[in-house]
Protein backbone atom coordinates (compact mmCIF):
# COMPACT_ATOMS: atom_id res chain seq x y z
CA UNK A 1 0.00 0.00 0.00
CA UNK A 2 1.25 3.43 -0.94
CA UNK A 3 0.94 6.78 1.26
CA UNK A 4 1.20 9.78 -0.42
CA UNK A 5 1.68 13.21 1.78
CA UNK A 6 -0.24 15.48 0.49
CA UNK A 7 0.89 19.44 0.60
CA UNK A 8 -0.24 22.27 2.25
CA UNK A 9 -1.79 23.47 -0.72
CA UNK A 10 -3.62 19.89 -1.11
CA UNK A 11 -4.85 19.86 2.33
CA UNK A 12 -6.45 23.58 1.83
CA UNK A 13 -8.10 22.77 -1.09
CA UNK A 14 -9.42 19.67 0.25
CA UNK A 15 -10.48 21.11 2.78
CA UNK A 16 -12.22 24.33 1.06
CA UNK A 17 -14.35 21.47 -0.68
CA UNK A 18 -15.10 19.70 2.46
CA UNK A 19 -16.58 22.86 4.18
CA UNK A 20 -13.95 22.05 6.81
CA UNK A 21 -14.47 25.55 8.94
CA UNK A 22 -10.85 24.67 10.26
CA UNK A 23 -9.65 24.85 6.62
CA UNK A 24 -10.91 28.50 6.87
CA UNK A 25 -9.65 29.29 10.30
CA UNK A 26 -6.15 28.16 9.51
CA UNK A 27 -6.38 30.58 5.90
CA UNK A 28 -7.28 33.38 8.10
CA UNK A 29 -4.54 32.56 10.24
CA UNK A 30 -2.21 32.31 8.03
CA UNK A 31 -2.93 35.01 5.26
CA UNK A 32 -4.96 37.97 6.84
CA UNK A 33 -1.84 39.61 8.32
CA UNK A 34 0.16 39.70 4.66
CA UNK A 35 -3.67 40.72 3.20
CA UNK A 36 -4.41 43.37 5.58
CA UNK A 37 -0.82 44.72 5.26
CA UNK A 38 -0.94 45.17 1.58
CA UNK A 39 -4.54 46.48 1.88
CA UNK A 40 -3.18 49.40 4.14
CA UNK A 41 -0.42 50.39 1.93
CA UNK A 42 -2.67 51.14 -1.26
CA UNK A 43 -3.30 55.07 -0.66
CA UNK A 44 -6.81 56.46 -1.40
CA UNK A 45 -8.77 53.94 -1.13
CA UNK A 46 -11.74 53.49 1.40
CA UNK A 47 -11.67 50.02 2.08
CA UNK A 48 -11.50 47.87 5.52
CA UNK A 49 -8.74 45.08 5.36
CA UNK A 50 -11.61 42.32 6.85
CA UNK A 51 -13.59 43.54 3.83
CA UNK A 52 -11.16 42.71 0.62
CA UNK A 53 -9.93 39.22 2.69
CA UNK A 54 -13.51 38.11 3.45
CA UNK A 55 -14.33 39.10 -0.58
CA UNK A 56 -11.25 37.64 -1.64
CA UNK A 57 -11.64 34.56 -0.04
CA UNK A 58 -14.89 33.99 -0.99
CA UNK A 59 -13.90 34.45 -4.46
CA UNK A 60 -11.20 32.01 -3.94
CA UNK A 61 -13.88 29.39 -2.54
CA UNK A 62 -16.04 29.94 -5.34
CA UNK A 63 -12.95 29.17 -8.06
CA UNK A 64 -11.71 26.26 -6.25
CA UNK A 65 -15.56 24.70 -5.81
CA UNK A 66 -15.52 25.53 -9.87
CA UNK A 67 -12.42 23.90 -10.78
CA UNK A 68 -11.10 27.62 -11.88
CA UNK A 69 -8.06 27.03 -9.47
CA UNK A 70 -5.71 25.31 -10.75
CA UNK A 71 -2.69 25.16 -8.72
CA UNK A 72 -0.66 26.38 -11.00
CA UNK A 73 0.40 28.74 -8.03
CA UNK A 74 0.20 28.58 -4.48
CA UNK A 75 -3.21 29.06 -2.77
CA UNK A 76 -1.31 31.88 -1.03
CA UNK A 77 -0.20 33.64 -4.29
CA UNK A 78 -3.52 33.19 -5.63
CA UNK A 79 -5.69 34.47 -2.31
CA UNK A 80 -3.08 37.54 -2.42
CA UNK A 81 -3.76 37.96 -6.06
CA UNK A 82 -7.81 38.34 -5.99
CA UNK A 83 -7.48 40.81 -2.73
CA UNK A 84 -4.66 42.57 -4.37
CA UNK A 85 -7.15 43.20 -7.50
CA UNK A 86 -9.97 44.08 -5.35
CA UNK A 87 -7.88 47.03 -3.96
CA UNK A 88 -6.33 47.69 -7.81
CA UNK A 89 -10.41 47.80 -8.71
CA UNK A 90 -11.14 49.99 -6.23
CA UNK A 91 -7.92 52.19 -6.63
CA UNK A 92 -9.00 53.43 -10.58
CA UNK A 93 -12.50 53.50 -9.40
CA UNK A 94 -11.84 56.18 -6.75
CA UNK A 95 -9.67 57.48 -9.96
CA UNK A 96 -12.03 57.32 -12.26
CA UNK A 97 -14.78 59.34 -10.01
CA UNK A 98 -11.84 62.04 -9.35
CA UNK A 99 -10.90 61.94 -12.93
CA UNK A 100 -14.62 62.92 -14.31
CA UNK A 101 -15.26 65.04 -11.27
CA UNK A 102 -13.00 67.71 -13.39
CA UNK A 103 -14.91 67.05 -16.78
CA UNK A 104 -13.32 67.90 -20.21
CA UNK A 105 -9.44 68.13 -18.28
CA UNK A 106 -9.59 64.71 -18.25
CA UNK A 107 -8.81 63.72 -21.35
CA UNK A 108 -5.55 65.98 -21.99
CA UNK A 109 -4.55 64.64 -18.59
CA UNK A 110 -4.70 61.01 -19.71
CA UNK A 111 -2.44 62.37 -23.01
CA UNK A 112 -0.14 63.60 -21.02
CA UNK A 113 0.05 60.85 -18.55
CA UNK A 114 0.26 58.29 -21.44
CA UNK A 115 3.44 60.60 -23.16
CA UNK A 116 4.87 60.78 -19.26
CA UNK A 117 4.75 56.92 -19.02
CA UNK A 118 6.45 56.89 -23.11
CA UNK A 119 9.12 58.94 -22.22
CA UNK A 120 10.68 57.45 -19.02
CA UNK A 121 10.53 53.90 -20.51
CA UNK A 122 12.40 55.85 -23.24
CA UNK A 123 14.92 57.45 -20.44
CA UNK A 124 15.03 54.10 -18.78
CA UNK A 125 16.93 52.94 -22.13
CA UNK A 126 20.07 54.72 -20.76
CA UNK A 127 20.25 52.45 -17.63
CA UNK A 128 22.51 49.94 -17.79
CA UNK A 129 21.91 46.46 -18.17
CA UNK A 130 21.30 45.62 -14.06
CA UNK A 131 19.37 48.69 -13.56
CA UNK A 132 16.91 48.11 -16.49
CA UNK A 133 16.28 44.40 -15.06
CA UNK A 134 15.32 45.26 -11.36
CA UNK A 135 13.26 48.33 -12.62
CA UNK A 136 11.51 45.95 -15.15
CA UNK A 137 10.90 43.16 -12.33
CA UNK A 138 9.45 46.06 -9.79
CA UNK A 139 7.35 47.55 -12.17
CA UNK A 140 5.71 44.44 -13.93
CA UNK A 141 7.27 45.77 -17.30
CA UNK A 142 6.65 43.14 -19.74
CA UNK A 143 5.29 40.71 -17.58
CA UNK A 144 1.97 39.63 -16.92
CA UNK A 145 2.14 38.85 -13.84
CA UNK A 146 2.68 42.87 -12.49
CA UNK A 147 5.12 44.29 -10.42
CA UNK A 148 7.04 41.87 -8.52
CA UNK A 149 7.70 42.17 -4.66
CA UNK A 150 11.32 41.96 -3.20
CA UNK A 151 11.48 38.87 -2.36
CA UNK A 152 10.53 37.90 -5.89
CA UNK A 153 13.48 39.93 -7.58
CA UNK A 154 15.84 39.02 -5.06
CA UNK A 155 14.98 35.19 -5.85
CA UNK A 156 15.50 36.17 -9.83
CA UNK A 157 18.85 37.44 -9.00
CA UNK A 158 20.08 35.66 -6.82
CA UNK A 159 21.12 38.43 -3.95
CA UNK A 160 18.95 38.77 -0.96
CA UNK A 161 15.44 40.92 -0.71
CA UNK A 162 17.28 43.62 1.54
CA UNK A 163 20.15 44.01 -1.82
CA UNK A 164 17.27 43.97 -4.10
CA UNK A 165 15.38 46.97 -2.44
CA UNK A 166 18.87 48.76 -2.32
CA UNK A 167 19.90 48.54 -6.09
CA UNK A 168 15.96 49.53 -6.74
CA UNK A 169 16.03 52.84 -5.05
CA UNK A 170 19.68 53.47 -6.46
CA UNK A 171 18.50 52.76 -9.89
CA UNK A 172 14.92 54.29 -9.40
CA UNK A 173 17.11 57.73 -8.30
CA UNK A 174 18.95 57.45 -11.44
CA UNK A 175 15.75 57.48 -13.28
CA UNK A 176 14.32 60.11 -11.52
CA UNK A 177 17.77 62.01 -12.36
CA UNK A 178 17.26 61.69 -16.08
CA UNK A 179 13.52 62.99 -15.83
CA UNK A 180 14.26 65.77 -13.91
CA UNK A 181 17.22 66.71 -16.17
CA UNK A 182 15.09 66.17 -19.14
CA UNK A 183 13.13 69.11 -20.45
CA UNK A 184 10.60 67.21 -22.21
CA UNK A 185 9.76 65.57 -19.32
CA UNK A 186 9.81 68.85 -16.75
CA UNK A 187 7.40 70.26 -19.95
CA UNK A 188 4.66 67.31 -19.52
CA UNK A 189 4.93 67.41 -15.55
CA UNK A 190 4.92 71.27 -15.53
Amino acid sequence: MVHTIKSDQDKVVEGILQDDPRTIKAIYHDHFGKISAMVNNFNYINLEAEDVFQEGLTRAVINIRKGVFKGDSSFSTYLYGICRNLCLKEYNRSKLLTTNEIGDIKEEVEDDYFDSIQLMLKLKEKLDDNCKTIIDLRFGIGDTNGSARFETIAAKLNISADNARQRFGRCFSKLKKLAADNPMFNQLMG
